[in-house]
């Protein structure tokens, strides 16, 4: 399937009704992007740009349906990019186009390896689930550098990390989008860090699978859950016992234990500037 046929079919089977609320693929691009600026994450994110947003531009790399791109207009940043390369109605440009007239959102046909914009062009490049797609890390964290200002700030979100072949394998096998229609990646930690280190770029914080509700999502969708989900995870499990057996210490650090396995694709965040060299 195209990405855009696997889109429609899991929208029409009830099976995939949470993987389409929880991944913004609602045929009402409006309500999904509603959805998305309310959500906890959304908050978090503006929390950890922490600039005034009114005379701040922002870059959203691959923008996909443009959700994020509406939430930024909407909040009151000055000016929006939305680099997306793909035409699909659904989770590109013509989604994009629908959803964000009106707003100062400037859509941009182009990957992120090659972004055509001057030179220290925007005080912040924003992007969800877009780094392990591209298909040179070096290259697209190069350009992000290019065109943030001196102290712009890079923040990549929820990037699948797969440690080996075996663990890729694993997480290709079970993805269902991936199933039905390809494309879906991921890389070592490592080599984001080195990827946004090569661009000269400082790197401020790394936030793992658990370290924020901006990777906790959709098991976690409030931040205050973060630190209760072994009681969360305890409770669904074994109901009132589960909620019982939280509270005990040996109890607590096995929850955690295994909720931190180092799962196939699981999810990590990173936060750099640029500095002046």
């Amino acid at each position: 399937m195209t990405l855009d046929q696997a889109i429609h079919h899991i929208r029409v089977n009830p099976q995939y009704a949470e993987l389409v609320r929880d991944s913004y693929f609602d045929e009402n691009v409006h309500d999904a992007a509603a959805r998305f600026f309310a959500s906890a994450e959304f908050g978090e994110v503006v929390r950890l740009l922490d600039k005034e947003p009114k005379v701040s531009s922002i870059l959203d790399l691959g923008a996909g349906n443009g959700i994020a791109s509406w939430a930024f207009a909407q909040h009151g940043f000055g000016k929006v990019y939305a680099l997306e390369p793909s035409c699909s109605a659904e989770v590109g440009q013509g989604a994009i186009s629908r959803l964000c007239a009106g707003l100062k959102v400037q859509t941009i046909t182009a990957w992120a390896e090659q972004i055509p914009l001057p030179d220290e062009t925007v005080d912040f490049v924003y992007g969800r689930q877009v780094l392990h797609h591209v298909s040179s890390l070096r290259a697209a964290m190069s350009e992000c550098a290019r065109i943030l200002k001196q102290g712009g700030v890079l923040l990549a979100t929820r990037e699948h990390v797969c440690d080996d072949e075996n663990q890729m394998e694993e997480f290709l096998r079970n993805h269902p989008i991936h199933q039905l229609a390809g494309g879906e990646n991921a890389f070592p930690v490592d080599a984001y860090i080195d990827a946004i280190k090569a661009a000269n770029l400082r790197l401020v914080r790394v936030l793992g699978p658990w370290d924020s509700v901006i990777n906790a999502f959709p098991a976690v969708r409030m931040a205050d859950e973060l630190d209760r989900y072994h009681k969360i995870a305890l409770e669904r499990k074994l109901g009132p016992v589960g909620s019982l057996l939280s509270t005990l210490p040996g109890v607590r650090t096995v929850a955690w234990a295994r909720i931190k396995r180092r799962r196939p694709g699981r999810l990590y965040s990173f936060i750099a500037v640029k500095v002046q060299e």
